[in-house]
């Protein structure tokens, strides 16, 4: 058990690039100590019980044995949990197994942070003193579900992003990655310093506009993006400013 102002918590997740964007979430929060990661939760057996964590991170949909099947070899104390995972059928079942929540791949960070939020406010007791806050980090590495796997791509590679009716397209410097996933997801992914929603379809990496014709923004790549009405006077006063 952790001080009574931090949580302790295990990572349990087949997939890489996942491991790796929940560990780095972690470090954003600051007051949670990641005791281990395991990549299957086979790895895990006993150990888990070795380690006594406050709260698991852990994936339904894993080879050999799944997040569900996991907590089952559970008899006696069993941590708080938390399930991440792409396949939204298993909510109901994870919610039976008295999960603290239930988020669904890709997460956002603000997404994980309510999560976590809901689960220090049933470990942590009343009055204990606040942790102080992690150190920011900005988000480097975007874990996008593309078709039916994951796939990673580099912030400083955005150019811009294209709302459709239920996906994205993300224009880097190399390619156009299609992503499931929702604007409002998307831009709270992406830190409001560097990036600029210039249209309700458009997100714009700041260093990627060459030049502002009118009501119409040129990206480096030649590509053109329109300015919307209700964003025009917030580009026009920064431009102004010169602070664009």
């Amino acid at each position: 058990m952790a001080p009574a102002n931090r949580l302790t918590c295990v990572l349990i997740d087949d997939e890489p690039l996942a491991q790796e964007l929940l560990q780095k979430y972690l470090s954003r929060l600051g007051f949670v100590e990641l005791l281990a990661t395991f990549d299957n939760a086979v790895e895990a057996l006993g150990r888990v019980e070795a380690l006594r964590p406050d709260l698991i991170l852990l994936d339904v949909n894993m080879p050999e044995m799944n997040g569900l099947e996991f907590l089952n070899t559970f008899t006696g104390w069993r941590p708080a949990v938390i399930f991440t995972t792409a396949y939204s059928e298993y909510a109901v079942q994870g919610f039976e197994h008295d999960a603290v929540d239930f988020l669904l791949k890709p997460i956002t960070f603000e997404r994980f942070a309510k999560a976590i939020g809901k689960a220090r406010k049933q470990l942590v007791p009343a009055g204990a003193p606040e942790p102080p806050p992690g150190p920011p980090e900005r988000q480097r590495l975007l874990l996008i579900k593309e078709n039916k796997k994951f796939r990673r791509v580099s912030v400083a590679d955005v150019l811009f992003v294209e709302g459709m009716k239920d996906y994205l397209k993300i224009y880097t410097k190399a390619e156009v990655v299609v992503a499931h996933m929702t604007m409002t997801k998307m831009a709270a992914l992406l830190d409001p310093a560097d990036f600029l929603r210039v249209n309700r379809s458009y997100l714009v990496q700041k260093m990627a506009i060459k030049a502002i014709h009118g009501n119409t923004i040129e990206i480096v790549n030649g590509m053109e993006v329109p300015v919307g009405i209700n964003y025009r006077e917030t580009i026009r006063q920064m431009t102004d400013k010169g602070v664009l």
